[in-house]
């Protein structure tokens, strides 16, 4: 059976380097495409192309000598192809007789392939079984069980496309990209400043993300090129420009002004950064990870909270102290899979208010997991932390309908922050809250110009998240009669003076000698 390198998923993955006629392939592969073309595309064009070169090679060196054997008898001019040896062609120079205790009697062939200046011997006339014996059989091509390209690109494309992508990103005067697709450099159509700013003036006026398209009837781009191409052109100049993001989510491409973003859609605010914390796992335990699931913090990394199915069409997120001040919503799993996806810095999505039926922009903010542009909703609504709030999928791709579920206006025992004496306090007040919570989750921040004084204060001291905890717990503790707080108590206060998911909270809490748990979520310190 004739043994191919681009059947072994080893070579894709371990040898495979873009070399000049890849780059030629790839050049003129572009040249000749009607459109821009994405990497997906170009992977598998270069995978076909490889495997039918390896094919036509082999059926080639397969004519122009013996198949090696070293059951065969060969005599000196005799010239033979070796498979091992990537189907190169020698010319045997030499034949003497060999023996071995092992072997018997054989023939020594004395060789030397084309394209090599030194020789090497091979056996011949070999009596005892090789690996390399063909028994006289036909060489079997086995065309029926090879990979196609297709099968192929499903296994190694992600790895084809990114070591392709990286040669065309060093290559940018031959060629150039618009978010996911690329053409060279010479099927570009010009696009000046004064283009760009005419795109910007026509966004300003629309006063909501705009298609690349729209943009494009605005202006005189080479009306003779192909509008692929023009489409193409005006979005590498646009992604090249800093006043413009590309907002749009789910294929789509739309265009949006940085300026007339709100801040937290265009840069994370510093209220939700996040500094990893190694901690141990294996501290949680059944409840502990559950109550993990059950908070579906978006920072919270494999567990249970990992995945959403893709077809989720609602998704309920409990509002956290940093979010609420931040007047953003966090982006866990379930919530990415009912709202757009997008490839750049964030997606433009329409909220629709459950409550009063009216519409506003919001961003969401991909590779930072948040959602911007709620500050507005968060006041008119006067929402509290440990709210639950749910998106809920429209008719319409680009809008998301977000409700809560309103309750009778009562004033409730609500836990309550402040910070006396340099430390973080908390105490039992009534509250109005005019929305569904969770109550172990809801707190109240009495003064947020004082908390945040606190915070950055705390941040400069780079206290670990044990001493966190051996601070805030007794303070939530004391609260009770029965001298316990519930863990998802402990995770909203500490959330009020340091950004963290529940993992590092929750094992350092289960590390400390004085923590004991008494059930239910509950703990005693």
């Amino acid at each position: 059976m004739i043994q191919r390198k681009t059947q072994s998923l080893a070579y894709w993955l371990d040898d495979y380097r873009v070399d000049e006629a890849d780059h030629e392939f790839l050049y003129d592969v572009l040249t000749e495409a009607s459109e821009p073309q994405r990497l997906e595309a170009l992977a598998l064009a270069v995978i076909s192309r490889r495997c039918q070169r390896e094919e036509s090679r082999i059926r080639n060196e397969l004519t122009r000598g013996l198949i090696y054997d070293p059951a065969e008898r060969y005599k000196v001019g005799d010239e033979l192809v070796f498979p091992v040896f990537d189907y190169r062609l020698a010319r045997v120079l030499g034949l003497r007789s060999g023996e071995n205790p092992e072997h018997g009697a054989f023939d020594v062939l004395t060789v030397r392939f084309e394209d090599a200046k030194g020789e090497r011997m091979f056996a011949g006339a070999l009596g005892t079984p090789h690996a390399l014996n063909r028994h006289g059989a036909e060489v079997q091509f086995g065309d029926d069980k090879l990979l196609t390209p297709e099968e192929l690109c499903e296994e190694i494309g992600d790895v084809v496309a990114q070591r392709i992508e990286d040669h065309l990103v060093s290559n940018p005067k031959l060629f150039v990209s618009a978010g996911p697709l690329w053409l060279t450099s010479d099927q570009m159509v010009g696009v000046s400043l004064g283009h760009l700013n005419l795109a910007e003036a026509a966004i300003e006026m629309n006063g909501k993300p705009v298609p690349t398209r729209a943009l494009l009837e605005a202006l005189e781009l080479q009306p003779d090129a192909a509008e692929t191409v023009r489409v193409f052109s005006l979005e590498t100049a646009l992604y090249g420009d800093e006043r413009f993001v590309q907002v749009g989510g789910n294929g789509q491409v739309e265009w949006y002004l940085r300026r007339m973003m709100p801040a937290a859609a265009a840069a994370m605010p510093e209220i939700l950064h996040y500094a990893p914390v190694v901690y141990d796992r294996a501290a949680l335990d059944v409840e502990l990870l559950q109550t993990e699931w059950e908070l579906n913090d978006e920072l919270t990394e494999g567990g249970l909270a990992e995945e959403a199915p893709a077809t989720l069409s609602t998704a309920t997120v409990l509002l956290t102290y940093p979010h609420l001040i931040a007047g953003t919503l966090p982006l866990p799993p379930n919530l990415r899979a009912v709202l757009p996806h997008g490839e750049g810095l964030c997606s433009a999505v329409t909220l629709v208010d459950g409550r009063w039926g009216t519409r506003s922009q919001a961003w969401v903010v991909h590779a930072g997991r948040y959602v911007a542009g709620l500050d507005g909703w968060f006041g008119q609504h006067k929402l509290p932390v440990g709210a639950r709030i749910t998106l809920e999928r429209s008719a319409k791709s680009d809008e998301v309908v977000i409700d809560f579920r309103p309750l009778r206006g009562k004033r409730e025992w609500v836990r309550t922050a402040r910070v006396v004496d340099g430390r973080l306090t908390f105490q039992m007040l009534r509250h109005q809250l005019a929305c569904d919570y969770d109550d172990q989750v809801a707190l109240v921040v009495a003064d947020p110009a004082e908390i945040e004084a606190f915070r950055l204060t705390l941040a400069q001291r780079e206290l670990s998240v044990r001493h966190l905890v051996e601070v805030v717990m007794p303070e939530l503790t004391k609260l009770s009669p029965q001298g316990t707080a519930h863990v998802k108590a402990l995770y909203s206060a500490v959330n009020v003076i340091r950004r963290l998911p529940p993992g590092p909270i929750f094992a350092a809490l289960a590390q400390l000698p004085a923590a004991t748990d008494t059930g239910s979520g509950y703990w005693s310190m």
